[in-house]
């Protein structure tokens, strides 16, 4: 046996002693009144989440399995897409930001089933459900608050410069304006919407550099261009998507070369893309044809994603594609 160095034998003093178990039970005070998940925020925003309370449903990420993004007005009453474990008949929930997990409204009860209500304020929020055994931040899934379309002042939205719809002068047939304008951020323009597009890619390209800036948007497009992506084997391999163009505000559909006067692109349900199907590190009129196909098939399979396709570039120019979900077959070439 070998003996204690005689220097060691006091290093722990009753002093020390003393203060090493004062700290002890400091130490143990907080873990008790703060519980980890207080203590850390959203570092631990699903570690000690309450996993087994809910489940995001499958039909929450649309018909392609890869839109994140859902679209409410301020203060809508909707039913949340996730299924509520046996023994969890109603949970208490609020909404936290989607950028830092950072709680923006206070705790709510669900209604029946999952109904909840969205925040007052635009922006993107995800929902935390406060379960039993803890919290759980449903992170797959973000809910983006519009700013209503009546907030319009004129031609402009909080400074941002928007034009006016054909229905604002005409009424009557005309197409009725979006419901609500998406407010983007400098910080949250690189948030991702889809597996493929962040809410950035869908911003008019009309010089403004003020911050926010507004952004109309259609779910389906995402859902309509995801799966035309996956039909070219997105899911295979990487493929070069280039987004020219998504939102267009009407002022700035005025100024784009033969753009027709109640283009879709003003609605936020259309998208003209240029997609490098085959990797050779350019787009070519051969990828318009292969992406015109796959937008066929999509369609033939999901009849509900319906709309326009405009193949672009056989006359010299850099070649893309307008995909749109008007909800009737339009074609045409240029």
């Amino acid at each position: 046996m070998h003996e204690l160095d005689p220097q060691r034998r006091d290093r722990w003093s009753p002093a020390l002693i003393v203060v090493v178990a004062v700290v002890a039970v400091l130490v143990m005070a907080v873990i008790v009144t703060h519980p980890p998940d207080m203590l850390f925020g959203s570092a631990l925003r699903n570690v000690d989440a309450d996993t087994r309370a809910v489940a995001p449903l499958s039909t929450a990420f649309g018909a392609s399995g890869e839109v994140r993004l859902q679209l409410r007005l301020p203060g809508e009453q909707f039913e949340f897409p996730i299924e509520l474990r046996p023994g969890h008949d109603s949970l208490p929930y609020r909404w936290v930001r989607a950028s830092d997990s950072a709680a923006m409204t206070p705790v709510g009860q669900m209604g029946s089933g999952s109904t909840v209500r969205s925040p007052d304020r635009p922006g993107f929020y995800e929902l935390e459900v406060l379960g039993p055994a803890g919290r759980s931040i449903v992170d797959s899934l973000v809910v983006g608050v519009l700013l209503p379309f009546s907030a319009k002042s004129s031609s402009i939205v909080n400074g941002y410069r928007i034009g006016t719809y054909k229905w604002e002068r005409e009424h009557g047939d005309a197409t009725p304006p979006p419901p609500g304008f998406v407010e983007v951020t400098a910080e949250n323009a690189e948030l991702p919407i889809s597996t493929h597009f962040r809410i950035g890619d869908f911003i008019t390209h009309d010089g403004q550099s003020t911050w926010p800036r507004y952004v109309a948007l259609n779910t389906k497009i995402l859902d309509k261009v995801e799966l035309v992506l996956r039909y070219l084997g997105s899911r295979d391999h990487d493929m070069s998507v280039n987004v020219n163009s998504g939102y267009r505000t009407p002022l700035h559909n005025q100024r784009v070369p033969r753009a027709a006067s109640d283009s879709r692109h003003q609605y936020g349900d259309a998208a003209d893309l240029a997609v490098d199907v085959d990797q050779d590190g350019r787009v070519t009129y051969l990828d318009v044809l292969a992406v015109s196909r796959a937008v066929e098939w999509v369609e033939r399979d999901h009849p509900e994603l319906a709309g326009g396709l405009g193949m672009y570039g056989n006359r010299g120019r850099v070649p893309y594609v307008h995909i749109d979900v008007r909800g009737q077959t339009k074609r045409w070439r240029d």
